[in-house]
């Protein structure tokens, strides 16, 4: 009985359950596992205590936990076990969710509850998740509850305590030849007992860890210290499965290693669902590629001949004709800039949207989007006007993102106003190194009762029913870049009045960097080279060939040859050796980046800069662009100063 005892006793100390004793409505014991998990300094602590005494007052039905716990043990005791949910409350005052298991044990002539807590946030979160999101499984290991909760007085309460645990337990001596398994061992790995007891756990060695693998296991428990892993082990039947195992030496009084315990939950389940939600962004990042191919095809022939026939001086467009298209422009914009705020949303949301931290001179930044948002949608005649100190601190944030956080705020600041409204732009230190940039417009002000849509996607708030153009998801984008960058993002709004959206973004503290004075106002120069030069250009689409001949028919000394097949493009290169290549990377005998390779390998073309141009937005695309060589990326529908940017240069006059 004694050995029995002090082997019990081993398992308890080393356990990462957490157990408990109550005896009359109270604690009367628990181990130091107990104690990490509650955040207490000793057990005294713990000592006639009742279980509402570490409960908030109430629990999640509404019940008041001195009731409900003294139903639970009530009931416990009546039935023999009882298993339930519970809210208790750790030392510092957090709340946290765990599932209790008490059973009614016959002790010394009395009736005493074992009682095993489990805390199961990490699962009611991913359940959350679960049930929240359709699309994507956001999901983090369900850890299994923290450890030990209560020391047990006799070998008996110990026995059943192991008996009752859901996880697979087993103790061997300093050999490694088993001595004990629970019962939850037998049900997870399919064995029985008398098959186990004299073997070495490598029984359910599946072959899939290596030599090495096991030999720092055994390494590390070796030196007394305890080793904890994922791996993948073999069942009786021959089933493979995952499991979290945890292995603890067990030391004598002199120091020396008597036993080992193993631990082990069976966590396939999650990993299963984990890999789902991976194959699940997979394939949401994969229809967002296509989405965004397919959409902007179509959209850079029609901005691009907009831009033409609006730029155009040889034909001359009526005001009307001028109208209709501006209109085109400004609902291909939109549509654009719809694609963009889905794709980045999507890139944030996954977890793939890189920022580049560095020193940015907000002065500048600030300035430049001033005079961006002056010269954009004035229907309403609204001033914007700046209150900002000359010289501003430099920001430690993304510039490209800064950006485009502030002139979403102007834009929403100026469309959302009334007539003839001011939005007025504001600035102050912050305390920890933060900079408050805060953005106030004039106008309607938004109810309170819409206060908690405000940052949740495609949410306009009845703004869709009026003529100001917009997707929904600004704002949630916008939240999303803030925090990516360290910030934080509020407002405050009163209808009638007005709203302020500001920014807290991190900050060189009281360092202020001066406008540098650049000027960002440049006119469209349509030239790129003072000789004649041929430009070849690969594109299997028709009206997209049309387009850049409507483009180079604007530029002087700049002769266009097109090819539809990247086969025909590389025979044309090597026979007319152009100055530039422009080459679409999605075409019907080969990608553009087969076709790449292929003008390096001959001599003729080796030596002729070639541009990739690709409906794909994805940052990875143009990063696999620049990585094959590619001297720029330019994506559909570009921009006809961006092209001519890279015409100029790339094309030596």
């Amino acid at each position: 009985m004694t050995q029995i005892s002090d082997r019990h006793r081993v398992f308890f100390e080393a356990s990462a359950d957490a157990m408990l004793i109550i005896d009359g409505g109270v604690f009367v014991e628990c181990n130091p596992s107990t104690l990490d998990l509650f955040g207490f300094a000793s057990s005294e602590e713990f000592f006639a205590t009742h279980p509402a005494e570490i409960s908030p007052p109430q629990q999640p039905d509404g019940r008041n936990s001195f009731d409900k716990a003294n139903e639970m043990m009530a009931l416990a005791i009546e039935q023999g076990n009882n298993r339930f949910h519970w809210m208790h409350r750790r030392k510092n005052g957090d709340v946290f969710p765990v599932e209790v298991l008490l059973t009614a044990i016959p002790f010394e002539g009395k009736t005493v509850l074992h009682t095993v807590l489990r805390d199961i946030s990490d699962r009611v979160e991913l359940e959350n998740q679960l049930r929240g999101r359709r699309d994507e499984l956001e999901q983090e290991v369900s850890r299994r509850t923290q450890e030990l909760e209560e020391a047990l007085r006799g070998a008996r309460l110990l026995g059943e305590a192991v008996n009752q645990s859901a996880a697979s337990i087993l103790i061997t001596d300093p050999r490694g030849m088993i001595e004990y398994i629970n019962p939850a061992f037998c049900q997870i790995n399919g064995y029985d007992v008398q098959e186990i007891i004299g073997k070495q756990p490598s029984i359910l060695n599946s072959g899939l860890q290596g030599r090495d693998f096991y030999q720092e296991m055994w390494k590390t428990i070796q030196s007394g210290q305890i080793w904890s892993g994922t791996l993948k082990n073999k069942r009786k039947n021959g089933e493979l499965y995952w499991a979290r195992l945890k292995i603890s030496p067990v030391m004598d009084d002199r120091g020396e290693i008597i036993n080992y315990v193993g631990i082990e939950t069976d966590i396939t389940d999650f990993i299963e669902a984990k890999e789902r939600a991976e194959n699940s962004n997979r394939a949401k990042s994969s229809f967002l590629s296509s989405m965004s191919h397919e959409l902007r095809t179509p959209l850079n022939a029609i901005m691009g001949f907009s831009q033409l026939l609006d730029m155009g001086k040889k034909t001359p467009l009526s005001d009307r004709q001028k109208s209709y298209v501006a209109n085109i422009k400004s609902a291909s914009d939109h549509l654009l800039s719809l694609i963009d705020e889905v794709l980045d949303l999507a890139r944030v949301e996954a977890g793939k949207m890189q920022f580049n931290i560095q020193n940015v001179n907000l002065r500048d930044t600030l300035d430049d989007c001033l005079q961006l948002a002056d010269a954009s949608y004035n229907t309403l005649d609204v001033t914007v006007i700046d209150e900002t100190r000359s010289s501003l601190p430099a920001l430690k944030v993304d510039p490209m993102r800064l950006r485009q956080v502030i002139l979403n705020l102007l834009s929403n600041a100026k469309k959302y106003n009334v007539e003839n409204g001011k939005v007025y732009v504001s600035g102050e230190l912050r305390p920890g190194s933060m900079f408050r940039l805060k953005i106030r417009d004039t106008g309607d002000g938004i109810p309170e009762y819409d206060h908690d849509k405000l940052f949740k996607p495609f949410q306009r708030l009845g703004a869709e029913k009026t003529q100001v153009e917009g997707t929904g998801i600004g704002l949630l984008l916008t939240k999303q870049l803030v925090e990516g960058m360290g910030g934080e993002i509020g407002f405050e709004s009163s209808p009638g009045v007005g709203s302020t959206f500001w920014i807290d973004l991190p900050s060189y503290g009281a360092q202020a960097m001066p406008a540098s004075g650049f000027d960002f106002s440049e006119t469209l120069n349509m030239q790129c080279c003072d000789s004649l030069h041929t430009l070849l250009y690969v594109e299997d689409i028709a009206i997209n060939r049309e387009l850049m001949k409507a483009i180079v028919d604007e530029i002087p000394n700049l002769n266009l040859i097109c090819a539809q097949t990247a086969t025909d493009g590389i025979e044309l290169a090597q026979r007319e050796k152009p100055h530039l290549i422009i080459m679409d990377i999605n075409l019907p005998d080969m990608d553009g980046y087969e076709a790449f390779k292929l003008l390096k390998k001959h001599e003729e073309t080796k030596n002729i800069p070639v541009v990739a141009l690709s409906a794909d937005a994805m940052e990875q695309a143009k990063i696999k662009a620049c990585e094959t060589g590619f001297v720029e990326y330019l994506t559909k529908p570009f921009n006809m100063a961006d092209l001519l940017s890279v015409l100029n240069m790339t094309i030596d006059g």
